[in-house]
């Protein structure tokens, strides 16, 4: 299951009807990653990863090699099933900001449901520590360079997986 790996992108050819031979051949071309796993199947080479940054780096060579040729699925939540149901993963985050920035980003966790743990002051900058939810956090690193100006320093990991809440967005596999 790779429990530990709560984020995933299917990467596909449009050459050829054959995935899994596409899969098998791409996973030669990608390196060993630390916090990346693939997965050749029919459909496609599975990417699981276990944050959404981590991504990047198989997609970019995958994007350099195969062009037009490649299809790339939107990254989407992977949920845990077991005896006592279905959970989501809950992620860890810890933001280094300018002081002038706390309060935007606060304020943006708290938009995104994070549970607040902690806001350090520093002499030159404060760090930020929370829980959220993955699927709350989709696409933050990207918000979070537009909001702070690309100052801010981001990094997100597992903590644990919660029963699924009410009102799933849907980005969930």
């Amino acid at each position: 299951m790779y429990y530990q790996y709560p984020i995933e992108q299917v990467a596909t050819s449009t050459q050829t009807r054959f995935q899994s031979g596409f899969a098998r051949m791409a996973t030669y071309l990608l390196p060993q990653l630390e916090d990346v796993v693939y997965e050749p199947s029919s459909q496609g080479l599975k990417i699981l990863a276990g944050d959404e940054c981590a991504l990047a780096t198989p997609a970019e060579i995958l994007q350099q090699v195969y062009g037009n040729d490649l299809r790339l699925t939107t990254p989407r939540v992977r949920l845990l099933r077991d005896a006592a149901g279905i959970k989501e993963p809950v992620m860890n985050v810890r933001v280094k900001v300018r002081s002038s920035d706390v309060q935007e980003v606060v304020d943006d966790l708290a938009r995104r449901d994070a549970t607040p743990q902690e806001v350090d002051y520093r002499p030159s900058a404060a760090v930020i520590r929370a829980q959220a939810t993955l699927r709350k956090l989709l696409r933050y690193q990207q918000t979070l360079a537009a909001m702070t100006e690309n100052t801010a320093e981001v990094w997100l990991w597992l903590s644990h997986y919660s029963p699924v809440g009410t009102g799933s967005d849907g980005d969930a596999a």
